[in-house]
């Protein structure tokens, strides 16, 4: 290893290029704070107003819980919408169900980190760990991995939106989180008689991250400073921090388990044990009864308070000081409560099913994890190329999942959030700025190049069309059809054979059935900015899918270079990423064109066999061989809604005579594959797309193609719900009956389109489904 050193609040790595943190780009200003804060929405300072009834009935629903057993890979952990903070448990990993650092089957702690990703497939961040624990360090028990643990039980344990409890009887310590956008904010309340402790492991890595190197730094009895440089699935991760303590502590630093002397230290795994010692002074007991009166004497009550900052020390002071520096724990908690009641109240729905309205407020909670807020308060950035940046004029914002969130996310967060998606364009737009090309799947600034496709595209190109953008159309436009032009992936076989042949790429049926449905999005562009002879182009690839269809199986098959289909075939075999198909089979492929429901039904020669087509996908056997990824999962038939490609395919009924096998298979997934359980999801939330799917469906539309506004109408799941709009109207969505969908009415008029397009539902209103048996 080269050498590192550090420099004045950053991090100079020569081994790791480029990399270019240098306090020169990164002076705060207070014009440029105010404006951050109050255009992006990422102050916490504001005053807390109180709860309508309807953001309480939303807060009173959620259950972080759900999701954090089976394959939903969600964590219980205190943050607020978008933030960057995520505070919550980890448990040791065994394996692919704790990527978030937490699963429910577990009962063994190893303390409380600030960074989670929810619901992905694959593990990183879990950054700066926090242990409260009592007795020598050196001493204690360790598991195989050299760290110290903790039991817990679940009755000891709770969650809701923006904060997190537990106790810990074999440390005998009540556990308290809240969260910031930007700090994360912990209270312990040590019982007994022994001196209280917090262990701070910045070497603690989990799941494919690792610590290159930590830097520690003690700068006063009630101060902590430092940073995280680690690799994994993001290959450049530099993170900083500051910790404030309101009560004063000794220390020791250590260098994985050897004791060093002083206030600072550098090395791969740094590690600091804070002590607090024994107050025989508490506060938190009330009451006159011994017991009480025992707790006060023996109670120590620690409250740290965490920022971070993805650009140097100095922006985690900046971020701490602008966002909890001055306010107590109730005053952050009510605050988080506050932000999540005024995101989740944008949402009402009337029912008497209660457990109905904790899968949909837990869905819409787990909705507004992510994309997160990446800048510091001043809007610097940590950039793709590897460089700080400073205040660039927008909000960005990293963890793009975009294989994933492009197909209902993001289209919710155009209803829910339109305010944001102009900064989340930008943000992209950023990151091509950076590398040359859109992110892929952007985690914290790194491409992880981890699915196929180029999903950036109709993201873009929707928040475009709904006029939620004000970045230069032609700065979009070179973008987008940079990503449709590189030759990598296939994308060069793409356009050199009309398909990806699969002699020469993995992957080729997928990657040719997704290109081209990016190809018709940056066709929609063209279009709108006049660009005919590029319009006709991209709209040519966009019919690509055509080429690989087999009217003869009925399926989306591979073929050679030379156009010869690649055998043998087994519709049911899947081989995981080492196929035609992408996490998946033939089966759940072959119905991946959103953008040309008629063209694909045109290919089975009549409505009646497109139909029958789409009845034996769910009525077959689920049976599949092959080498089968745990990610094709909440099967129905062969129907697998526990991952992504299959998600708009119940709403292709909707253009055929027969949706009434539509809404059937709506209502089968919503109440099988959404359960109000820790186990309760059939696959990866995958930031928030699973969630994504209940919300829409829940509310009787669905984005099947996510570009240019266009819903297709379903069933709706509640007696009404009502949308609160940004424009300060409202859509409602009124059910009458049970049953099947007999009529619709849209603002008293009948509706006989399939279609609900997103100026309508702009409008405000209501919409009415008349059902009956």
């Amino acid at each position: 290893m080269k050498t590192i050193t550090l420099k004045e609040g950053a991090l100079s790595l020569p081994r790791l290029t480029p990399l270019l943190l240098t306090p020169t780009l990164l002076t705060f200003s207070l014009l440029t704070a105010v404006g951050c804060t109050t255009t992006h929405g990422t102050s916490n300072a504001q005053q807390v107003h109180a709860e309508s009834p309807a953001q309480s009935e939303a807060l009173n629903h959620v259950d972080p819980f759900i999701g954090t057993g089976g394959h939903g890979h969600t964590f219980p952990g205190a943050l607020v919408p978008f933030g960057m903070v995520q505070l919550s448990p980890d448990n040791p990993s065994k394996g692919w169900d704790w990527t978030s650092g937490y699963h429910y089957s577990d009962d063994t702690l190893l303390g409380f980190s600030h960074t989670h990703l929810s619901g992905t497939g694959v593990g990183d961040m879990l950054d700066v760990l926090v242990m409260p624990f009592r007795g020598d360090f050196l001493s204690r028990p360790r598991d195989d991995k050299d760290r110290i643990f903790t039991h817990y039980g679940h009755d000891k344990e709770s969650a809701t939106p923006g904060y997190y409890s537990l106790y810990l009887p074999e440390e005998q310590v009540q556990v308290e989180l809240t969260a910031s956008t930007r700090a994360g904010v912990h209270r312990y309340r040590f019982d007994g008689d022994t001196d209280a402790k917090l262990l701070i492991d910045l070497g603690y890595a989990q799941n494919y991250d690792k610590p290159v190197v930590t830097f520690l730094r003690v700068e006063d009895e009630h101060t902590l400073s430092g940073y995280r440089l680690s690799t994994g699935w993001a290959k450049n991760q530099p993170l900083y921090f500051v910790a404030k303590f309101d009560q004063p502590f000794s220390h020791q630093l250590y260098s994985e388990n050897q004791p060093i002397k002083g206030e600072q230290l550098q090395a791969e795994k740094g590690r600091i044990v804070l002590n607090f010692g024994f107050s025989s002074t508490g506060s938190l007991s009330t009451g006159s009864s011994s017991a009480a009166s025992s707790a006060e004497k023996t109670a120590k009550v620690v409250e740290a308070r965490v920022a971070l900052s993805y650009t140097s020390i100095a922006g985690a002071k900046a971020n701490l000081k602008a966002e909890v520096a001055d306010l107590s724990f109730a005053q952050i908690k009510a605050n988080a409560r506050q932000a999540w009641a005024q995101q989740l109240g944008k949402f009402e729905v009337e029912d008497g099913n209660e457990v109905n309205k904790t899968k949909f407020y837990t869905a819409l909670y787990h909705a507004f994890v992510a994309p997160q807020v990446f800048h510091d308060v001043d809007g610097a950035f940590f950039g793709a190329d590897g460089a700080a940046h400073a205040n660039p004029g927008y909000g960005r914002y990293s963890l793009f999942s975009l294989w994933d969130t492009f197909r209902a996310l993001h289209p919710l967060l155009t209803v829910s959030n339109p305010e944001r998606v102009d900064d989340m364009v930008k943000s992209m737009l950023g990151f091509y700025d950076e590398t040359g090309l859109l992110p892929t799947w952007d985690l914290m600034s790194n491409e992880t190049d981890v699915m196929i496709g180029y999903h950036a595209v109709p993201v873009i190109v929707d928040a475009y069309l709904k006029g939620l953008t004000t970045a230069d159309p032609e700065h979009i436009y070179a973008a987008i059809k940079a990503s449709a032009m590189q030759d990598r992936f296939g994308i060069d076989k793409f356009r050199e054979y009309g398909f990806v042949p699969s002699d020469l790429e993995i992957e080729a049926v997928s990657k040719t059935l997704e290109y081209a449905f990016d190809d018709w999005a940056i066709a929609q562009m063209a279009k709108a900015l006049g660009k005919t002879e590029d319009y006709q182009v991209f709209n040519q690839r966009a019919q690509s899918y055509k080429t690989l269809f087999d009217a003869e199986t009925g399926f989306m098959r591979g073929k050679d270079h030379q156009g010869n289909w690649v055998t043998p075939f087994n519709p049911t075999y899947v081989e995981h990423r080492n196929t035609d198909y992408t996490e998946a089979n033939a089966w759940q492929y072959s119905f991946f064109v959103p953008h040309d429901v008629p063209g694909l039904m045109a290919l089975y020669g009549n409505e009646q066999r497109f139909v029958a087509k789409l009845d034996e996908l769910f009525s077959t056997s689920s049976e599949m061989q092959g080498d089968v990824s745990p990610d094709i999962s909440g099967l129905i038939g062969q129907y697998a809604h526990g991952n992504e490609p299959v998600h708009h395919v119940a709403y292709l009924y909707a253009f055929t005579d027969k949706k009434q096998q539509g809404e059937a298979r709506i209502k089968e997934i919503r109440d099988t594959m959404y359960l109000a359980q820790p186990d309760g999801l059939a696959g990866n939330d995958d930031l928030g797309q699973m969630s994504a799917w209940y919300v829409f469906s829940a509310l009787g539309f669905y984005p099947l193609n996510p570009v240019g506004g266009d819903y297709v109408l379903g069933t709706p799941q509640f007696a009404k719900a009502t949308v609160m709009l940004p424009n300060g109207k409202a859509f409602k969505v009124i059910k009458k009956g049970e049953g099947w969908v007999k009529a619709l009415w849209l603002n008293g008029k009948k509706h006989d389109s399939a279609i609900l397009t997103h100026q309508q539902l702009l409008d405000g209103g209501e919409l009415v489904f008349e059902l009956a048996e």
